[in-house]
């Protein structure tokens, strides 16, 4: 007689089916069966050193793939330390499964280690706010709806994270039958707007494209450029949008916002029409548009409506759907003879003047960088006053390969993204940069990468204080309080301590011997910089008055 298969079979079946390869997380008890039925149906497992880590990789994993990512954490608190990568996923529209355990329902309300009830931490009520979906499967039978219809929320629309939280007994019971639905792919385009959008744009003087994260997101590139250079339309990017054009297209202005430039920002603030492609225009992006510059229309495409046409003072034209396919249909549609005629300012020279400063400029670092590594590669960006600095100096040459979450802005997240990334897609250059304040909180995370032979290069900037926080507070409060680390770090021995290799650096020389070394090396590698503490961050912008 055949064995029945159980809830964790047919999860393992469906996600194999689905493409996932690999997921992340640290296994306990109450996550054991599903785990290692993955295993068993070929999903290679990476295990983490701290569960929020493990998040963040399953949306490397997701953003680089475009498919699903997983992650898991056991009961109570391997559940809550999953919460912030969640948030982050949900932020960035990113497809990622969160799977965590549960006593056994036969159990429920007996005192137990690492409760997951309504009677200490229930997730599935934690993770409601942080994801598009969040629910307790109470029973075998239930499975297979709240599956499908779990992985069809995360999958498709905005796209992003969902949970589920399992019984240790759900997990094993047999089934007799389950019918598992793999969502397809579809077209989603709102083309009610098309004439208005054109005739706006036509009776414009002075349009400005502001492209955002979701370019980067949809893959939009080269929809981008063409609809750039269609209109003949200067284009700026957000903190989250850079490198959504290469940085010396003619065509662009460069950044804007905090990192930005002060000729991006003065576009911004003389354009009479906006059209924004994947932003929710956070205070990232227009901390340097004054309210009296608000521009006339706003054009404003984004899969998500909840900020649209509700942050400028604007007419707004919205548009929802995917990016990408919106601008292909609309791209296809317009008839260029009866484009307005317009000759904009190109190849201009927006970069300024770096810094002169005795030490180790991290400026001076980021604006070569980009000729140091290879063309095929992804640099994830780290949050900190590095994160501004790259947004600001980094000269991206293949789109779409930096990526920074200047919105709900988790210190460490990137050094798990860029470890799912490199899993997703090992024959390209995965680069990490982060902060000593970042690699403090989730550094460990190297030795999972050590240890499952995934070679990305950390660069951590060690400037020996939370640096954005200090600069920021000195500024607003002339206080600098809980921002100086007085036993600072040594990035490059606690990099050897987890078995990666160490570089330190304190000249851009050294720093570009560093990168040679760590690229031909293949292996994970720590190259520290130790850069000048008193060097100014481009975030400056943005500060609060406490008077």
């Amino acid at each position: 007689m055949d064995l029945l298969k159980t809830v964790a079979d047919y999860m393992a079946e469906a996600l194999r089916n689905l493409g996932v390869t690999h997921s992340f997380g640290i296994i306990g008890k109450s996550i054991c069966p599903i785990v290692l039925k993955m295993v068993d149906y070929g999903i290679e497992f990476i295990p983490g050193r701290h569960e929020s880590s493990s998040g963040f990789e399953a949306s490397g994993y997701a953003l680089k793939t475009g498919n699903l990512g997983v992650a898991f954490g056991t009961s109570g608190p391997g559940g809550t330390n999953l919460l912030t990568a969640a948030a982050h996923a949900k932020a960035n529209n990113l497809p990622v499964l969160f799977i965590t355990g549960h006593q056994s329902i036969q159990e429920l309300g007996i005192p137990q280690c690492q409760d997951s009830s309504s009677y200490l931490a229930d997730l599935a009520d934690m993770f409601r706010p942080a994801t598009l979906f969040s629910k307790l499967i109470e029973r075998g039978d239930h499975f297979s709806t709240i599956f499908n219809h779990a992985i069809s929320i995360a999958l498709s629309g905005k796209r992003g994270p969902v949970h589920l939280c399992i019984p240790f007994d759900v997990q094993t019971e047999p089934l007799k039958e389950c019918r598992i639905v793999i969502p397809e792919r579809e077209t989603l385009v709102s083309y009610a707007n098309f004439d208005r959008i054109v005739d706006a744009i036509n009776h414009s003087s002075r349009p400005l494209i502001i492209a955002g994260k979701g370019v980067n997101r949809s893959g939009a590139h080269t929809e981008l450029v063409q609809l750039a250079e269609t209109f003949n339309i200067p284009v700026v990017t957000t903190p989250g949008g850079k490198g959504a054009i290469a940085w010396d297209h003619p065509l662009y202005h460069g950044p804007i916002g905090v990192g930005g430039c002060r000729h991006g920002d003065d576009l911004l603030n003389r354009s009479d029409l906006f059209i924004v492609l994947g932003s929710r225009l956070s205070d990232m992006t227009i901390c340097n548009l004054k309210a009296e510059n608000h521009p006339e229309t706003l054009i404003q495409f984004d899969v998500d409506p909840t900020f649209v046409g509700k942050i400028l003072t604007s007419q707004t034209i919205a548009v929802g759907g995917d990016l990408r396919d919106n601008l292909s249909l609309y791209l296809q549609n317009v008839d260029t003879a009866a484009i307005k005629k317009r000759d904009p300012e190109t190849a201009v020279h927006y970069a300024e003047e770096l810094p002169d400063l005795p030490n180790l400029s991290l400026a001076s670092v980021m604006s070569t960088m980009s000729d140091l590594i290879p063309y095929n590669n992804t640099i994830f960006v780290d949050d900190g006053s590095h994160g501004f600095n790259a947004v600001k100096w980094y000269n991206v040459k293949k789109p779409g390969s930096f990526v920074f979450d200047a919105y709900f802005a988790c210190m460490g997240n990137a050094i798990g993204m860029a470890i799912g990334a490199k899993a997703a897609s090992p024959e390209e250059t995965i680069f990490c940069i982060t902060g000593d304040g970042c690699f403090m909180m989730l550094g460990t995370e190297i030795n999972t990468a050590v240890c499952k032979n995934i070679p990305v290069i950390f660069i951590v900037v060690n400037n020996m204080q939370l640096d954005m926080a200090l600069k920021g507070m000195e500024k607003t409060t002339g206080r600098i309080d809980g921002t100086l680390f007085e036993v600072p770090m040594d990035a490059v021995k606690f990099a050897e301590s987890l078995g990666a290799a160490g570089y330190k650096c304190e000249t851009k020389e050294q720093f570009a011997t560093a990168i040679s070394e760590a690229v031909a090396l293949n292996r994970v590698a720590v190259i520290e910089l130790l850069t000048d503490r008193d060097e100014v961050p481009p975030t400056a912008h943005r500060t609060l008055n406490l008077d």
